[in-house]
């Protein structure tokens, strides 16, 4: 892996360009399997069930409910090899269930998925899943090449963990609270306050992608080295 491509800049990975794919595939996954028609009373009945059990928890209850299961899902993506076909299994099974409950309501699944991309949480927890597997992509490459590259990036994917713990959290938060204002409040109260979310979710989104251009920042070479001859300049 020398030289210069997309994903290989000096003859080392890029974490981020890899995670940008993953989000993309993630996407494409969605939006393709979302658009078909699927009959499946069974697995239709079994999703609303357990949909059920979690949209009449009070509050905290719901949160704590939803948090543990996504960062389940998160950490086994974060296993090496495993954590890449668990991936697209998750991706693929969430998008049948959208789309079932698209057909079940005489509507595309891709209405339904658009109807859940314009509230803030989907935007934390997809991408969450796409660092986890991007990670654990990029830990298989520190493996290979051993040595020097393994030891001075290891503390990176430890970092990235930590980071979609962070993101998952703040994801279960903010779905919680959609889902529960969804509930408690009347048309079109119940569409608009969630909508509303994007005023505190908007910042926090950007200080996230901060947070994680600045674990990643070993990739930015030019822009810190520029940094530095600046500060070296005012001294």
């Amino acid at each position: 892996m020398e030289g210069r491509g997309f994903f290989v800049r000096n003859g080392t990975l890029q974490l981020r360009r890899l995670f940008l794919v993953i989000f993309l595939l993630e996407i494409g996954i969605f939006v393709a399997i979302s658009s078909l028609s699927i009959h499946d009373d069974e697995l239709l009945s079994l999703f609303r069930n357990q949909q059920q059990s979690i949209v009449t928890l009070s509050l905290p209850d719901m949160i704590l409910e939803i948090f543990p299961h996504n960062l389940l899902v998160a950490t086994i993506e974060f296993i090496p090899v495993i954590g890449q076909f668990f991936f697209l299994l998750s991706s693929v099974e969430t998008s049948i269930i959208i789309s079932i409950e698209g057909t079940s309501l005489h509507t595309s699944g891709l209405l339904v998925f658009f109807s859940l991309a314009i509230l803030p949480h989907t935007w934390l927890e997809l991408p969450s899943y796409a660092v986890a597997t991007s990670t654990s992509i990029y830990l298989i490459y520190l493996l290979f090449k051993r040595g020097q590259v393994l030891h001075s990036n290891i503390m990176k994917v430890v970092y990235m963990y930590m980071f979609v713990v962070l993101e998952l959290v703040i994801a279960g938060t903010f779905e919680s609270t959609e889902i529960y204002m969804s509930r408690i409040y009347s048309s079109p109260y119940n569409i608009v306050y969630p909508l509303m979310l994007w005023i505190a979710a908007a910042p926090v989104i950007y200080l996230l992608i901060r947070l994680y251009r600045r674990i990643d920042r070993n990739e930015y070479p030019r822009k810190h080295k520029k940094e530095k001859e600046d500060f070296m300049q005012l001294i």
